[in-house]
């Protein structure tokens, strides 16, 4: 049988408490839940999510491109793309 290792963190009690109410609610303790966390961890090569923070963006700026609602149709400008928040 192969041996585990220890893995130990320090986190707010709220966020520890929060965390083990929802690993519950999902039908495991936090324990498991942390290592289906390291597990998909490794497995995605980091990250299963996406971490970065909200973009803080000033639409006050013209050179932000708007959208707008024209005829009842959505519409973009031609400079907008998809994989601008990539």
């Amino acid at each position: 049988m192969a041996s585990n290792a220890t893995l130990n963190t320090k986190v707010d009690p709220k966020d520890k408490a929060l965390f083990s109410k929802t690993a519950e609610a999902l039908g495991m303790n936090a324990s498991t839940a942390l290592k289906v966390f390291v597990l998909k961890f490794n497995e995605c090569g980091g990250f299963p999510f996406d971490v970065r923070r909200a973009p803080k963006i000033n639409y006050d700026n013209p050179s932000v491109l708007h959208s707008s609602i024209q005829n009842g149709k959505l519409v973009v400008p031609t400079a907008w793309r998809d994989d601008d928040d990539d």
